[in-house]
């Protein structure tokens, strides 16, 4: 028996003896909630090259999205955490609970870690650079810093902005980091209008 298993007994041994039931359906569901989140951060960890693995993230993926709207917005809304909007959830439960989908989201993982990994194409970016804009957060570990300096050294045209405002490399799943980007992102093209105006 594992440790985690071991643990899971303990607890529910303990419960059912402290208790009574409430408190042993009130583990249970903690206990299950913290096992769904171990096993989706221990896929996402483990290589997407795996066609099995995808297939089954994908599946269950498409199982939870089967279920009717309230049972999915509740699964969602435990595993995702409190901190997400409404909109954001029913985003996940329309859009993102399709075994289609979850699969195209797995091989875009899959070759994001593969090109992150790569140095960027300096020249492309240097011949693109005003139809190119980073935004880089001060905590985000996907655009670090150290990235903004080397762009801003290597490419000096480029347009670059640091988001200082306390908002996540997962911005969109809040309404004020999805407004505080969309507000950015409206302001970037106004001034290239602007600037192919002149």
């Amino acid at each position: 028996m594992s440790q985690l298993q071991l643990a899971r007994v303990r607890l529910i041994d303990s419960l059912v003896h402290r208790d009574g039931q409430a408190r042993l359906r009130a583990g249970l569901q903690h206990s299950a909630v913290f096992f769904a989140k171990t096993c989706f951060i221990y896929l996402f960890i483990l290589p997407f090259r795996s066609a099995i693995i995808s297939a089954a993230v994908s599946s269950f993926a498409s199982l939870v999205g089967s279920l009717p709207t309230r049972v999915s917005r509740v699964i969602v809304r435990r595993f995702l955490g409190p901190s997400w909007s409404t909109t954001a959830i029913d985003a996940t439960c329309k859009h993102l609970l399709q075994y289609h989908t979850m699969r195209n989201v797995l091989f875009m993982a899959m070759t994001e870690f593969r090109k992150l990994s790569e140095d960027p194409d300096w020249e492309f970016m240097k011949r693109k650079q005003s139809q190119i804009a980073l935004l880089f957060g001060v905590d985000d570990h996907w655009g670090p810093l150290s990235v903004f300096e080397e762009v801003s050294t290597r490419v000096p045209g480029i347009a670059l902005s640091i988001e200082r405002e306390g908002h996540t490399h997962g911005y969109c799943c809040t309404e004020a980091g999805s407004v505080w980007v969309a507000c950015h992102v409206a302001n970037l093209i106004k001034n290239q209008i602007q600037i192919r105006n002149v």
